[in-house]
């Protein structure tokens, strides 16, 4: 059962449940709901399932259809490695770089689409004369032309107006043999698949035919044609190599020879100008040089020594401690007495005391020794002086004989600047000659031992299956463009749908709360029948959406509940009429009196709601009371089973003319209707449609609550919109919108959770 919430009096005003009705009203603290719904999408969906099922079976037919008509086709396959390791024979740089690089493959696949590739293909297979690649062996397509022979007169005829086209001259034959090669080479390309396996030098080579064999055949003549057009650039890159470093030899020796040969004669010449030759003194000089820096180191070491002597001898350092007075003879020996002569005084200085004969002679023993030991050494340092000078001089010498050579080098080379020049040159080209006659040597060797930079892993077999991945996946391909089509038409029909199909989408697009939902109660059923319905089943469906209905019009003003409440509606045939009989109905059931007003003089329809006798047609109504020809209590119809008071239009009343919109405005009317309040608990004016007649916005002043009918998936949206406008620009208390003939097993499909759920979770509350 729907719940019914209490409507407030005035728009952003919250009922006592703490809701807000009017769905485009939303407080800014309020989140926002998602806009991407997915239970709204999955729900459109499901409701165009059969649209979308449809759409699947034809585009799966039109596929299957299509799948069938395709010739069997099959491809054959090979697998092709670049790049092949080989064992270096010559050290250096090969004359050919069979590096693939980063986009060697890419290079290698355009090369196996090369055109001269493929006409070796086409000469080796005899392709040129297979009618599948050759257009011209293939029997002349049948024209209108060829089976219909024109008269003369017409023929010129028609080809004054344009018709035909005279024949051309006849074309070069050279012009079309080349043409014709061309179209056989594109043919043949038009089935090769060319394909670089991932994360290696590998390409798969694919042809596709109608023939297993011939794509076999055409793929391993492929592969074999390239490894041979390999073989035949890399022998050609050779030839033109080695006889091009072969002429480059030659020359070059010739240069070498005679650059050497002005260098002698350059140095001959020069050498006998200054009577000695530039290498000789240069040999000179080195031999000196050398001198001279092994006397200067021996003079640096005599000069420590020297320094160190010195020092130590002025210094009166022990002897011992000096390795040049360490290792003299004498001074050994001399050490060794004193070391005796301590040691003998030692003993007596034990037994004598230091005025003894014995004592006295001994130091004097002692003394005389190490003046001789100081002696020895002034010698040794005599010497060392004296070596220090030899040394010296002999180093002033050996300077004195590298300046003078040096001057003479110095002399020799300035007048040998020519010489230089033509050592460098002949340097260079002796350099240049080596290299390149290197070079050859290596090709030379490497001539023989080529041998291409790919190698066939897998050949070509011929297919025993065609490929039928084509037909499951023209199939597959099928089934899902059937299924995009299917559901985006269910899209763009929910999207090109002008209705409303839910309450969320009235208030949000109108602003006014949605008062209740009133379900259909048949396809077929008349409205005097679903009034029946009404009174026999109190618990259905229908009478619990009528009883929320009605409380959600009390409820819209708490304080003071609308006695006169008026029904409206955008447009003829919304169950408005119906609505506001139900309403009435059941408030008399509530035991409220309740009258019900037909306000629509032009089409009433609460005789046909009522189903009224002939006989009761001929009584007073309302337009009786309003001129005053009858009482109220005359012109009241009481409904028998349920004692509602209806105030209706009768046929005899119509026959005059009168215009229903003064009618309606007349002072009478307004006082009637105040009567009426008096009387009645409730009082229903049931008027005509909004966008028809003006009569619904005159009475519209006359009510304390205006309920706008809408049917479900019935009324454009334009029209409700502009139905609430044309009551809103007249002050109308529109309270709110009723929903009515809602379709509930259709509306279960929509995205509207209280017909998809609570509908059918309780739907044992109703009756059935």
């Amino acid at each position: 059962m729907e719940h019914v919430r209490p409507v407030p009096s005035h728009p952003g005003q919250r009922d006592p449940y703490g809701h807000n009705p009017a769905g485009s009203q939303r407080r800014e603290d309020e989140p926002q709901e998602s806009e991407l719904d997915i239970r709204q999408i999955l729900a459109t969906v499901w409701r165009g399932k059969w649209i979308i099922a449809v759409s699947i079976l034809f585009v799966g037919v039109m596929g299957v259809l299509t799948a069938t008509q395709q010739p069997p086709i099959y491809q054959a396959s090979a697998k092709v490695m670049f790049d092949i390791p080989r064992a270096n024979v010559e050290a250096g740089e090969a004359v050919v770089n069979t590096a693939l690089g980063r986009n060697g493959l890419q290079n290698q696949i355009e090369v196996l689409r090369s055109a001269s590739l493929i006409k070796r293909v086409i000469e080796d297979l005899r392709l040129d004369q297979n009618p599948v690649f050759n257009p011209s062996l293939r029997p002349p397509r049948e024209t209108w032309r060829n089976r219909v022979t024109l008269p003369p007169e017409v023929e010129d005829i028609m080809l004054a107006w344009g018709l035909i086209t005279p024949p051309g001259p006849p074309p070069d034959p050279e012009v079309v043999a080349e043409r014709m090669e061309r179209v056989i080479i594109e043919n043949v390309l038009n089935g090769l698949r060319l394909r670089p396996v991932n994360d290696s030098d590998v390409i798969e080579i694919g042809y596709v035919s109608g023939n297993p064999r011939l794509s076999a055949q055409i793929v391993n003549a492929i592969a074999d044609q390239y490894i041979v057009d390999q073989l035949e650039g890399k022998l050609e890159t050779f030839r033109s190599g080695t006889s091009w470093l072969t002429e480059r030899v030659a020359e070059l020796q010739q240069r070498v020879e005679a650059a050497e040969a002005s260098v002698l004669a350059a140095q001959a010449r020069v050498a006998e100008e200054a009577g000695s030759s530039l290498d000789a003194l240069n040999q000179q000089l080195a031999t000196l040089t050398g001198a001279l820096a092994a006397t200067r180191g021996e003079v640096t070491q005599i000069q420590a020594r020297y320094a160190r002597l010195r020092d130590a001898l002025q210094g009166g350092a022990e002897m011992g401690t000096i390795s040049e007075l360490r290792d003299s003879p004498i001074i050994a020996n001399l050490r060794r007495r004193e070391s005796t002569l301590k040691t003998e005084d030692d003993q007596l200085a034990r037994a004598f005391p230091p005025t003894h004969p014995s004592r006295e002679q001994n130091a004097t023993e002692m003394a005389s020794v190490r003046r001789e030991m100081a002696d020895e050494a002034r010698l040794i340092l005599e010497s060392v002086r004296l070596d220090l000078e030899t040394a010296q001089e002999r180093e002033a010498q050996l300077a004195r004989d590298v300046r003078r050579v040096e001057e003479q080098v110095l002399r020799l080379s300035t007048n040998s600047v020519e010489i230089r020049n033509l050592e460098r040159e002949a340097q260079a080209s002796r350099i240049l000659y080596e290299n390149l006659l290197s070079r050859l040597q290596e090709t030379n060797a490497q001539r023989d031992l080529q041998t291409a930079d790919a190698r066939i892993l897998t050949p070509a077999e011929p297919p025993l299956y065609p490929i039928n991945s084509a037909k499951n996946r023209t199939l597959m391909t099928s089934l899902v463009v059937g299924a995009a089509l299917g559901i985006g038409i269910v899209f763009l029909l929910d999207k090109l749908n002008s209705t409303f199909r839910s309450p969320q989408m009235v208030e949000q697009m109108t602003g006014q709360p949605v008062l209740a939902t009133i379900p259909r109660a048949g396809s077929r059923m008349k409205r005097a029948e679903v009034v029946n319905l009404l009174r026999k089943k109190p618990t259905s469906a229908l009478a619990e959406s009528i009883r929320n209905l009605r409380t959600s019009i009390l409820f819209s003003n708490v304080d003071n509940p609308p006695k006169v409440v008026m029904f409206s509606s955008s447009a003829p045939r919304e169950g408005k009429s119906t609505t506001s009989m139900l309403v009435a109905l059941t408030s008399r059931q509530m035991g409220k009196s309740a009258i019900i007003v037909d306000c629509d003089l032009r089409m009433p329809a609460l005789l046909k709601v009522l189903e009224v006798s002939k006989g009761e047609n001929e009584k007073p109504g309302l337009l009786s009371v309003i001129n005053e020809s009858a009482a109220i209590e005359d012109a009241i119809y009481v409904e028998p089973d349920t004692g509602l008071h209806v105030l209706m239009t009768r046929p005899a009343e119509r026959a005059a003319k009168i215009n229903a919109a003064d009618v309606l405005a007349s002072a009478r009317f307004r006082a009637l209707i105040e009567e009426l309040r008096r009387r009645y608990d409730i009082v229903i004016l049931d008027t005509p449609p909004t966008l028809v007649v003006t009569d619904a916005r005159i009475v519209s002043a006359l009510a304390d609550a205006v309920v706008f009918a809408v049917r479900w998936d019935g009324t454009p949206r334009a029209a409700v919109k502009e139905g609430l406008r044309e009551l809103t620009s007249v002050g109308a208390r529109i309270t709110g919108v009723v929903m009515t003939l809602v379709n509930e097993q259709r509306a279960a499909s929509y995205a509207y959770d209280g017909y998809r759920y609570y509908k059918g979770l309780y739907r044992d509350y109703y009756e059935s």
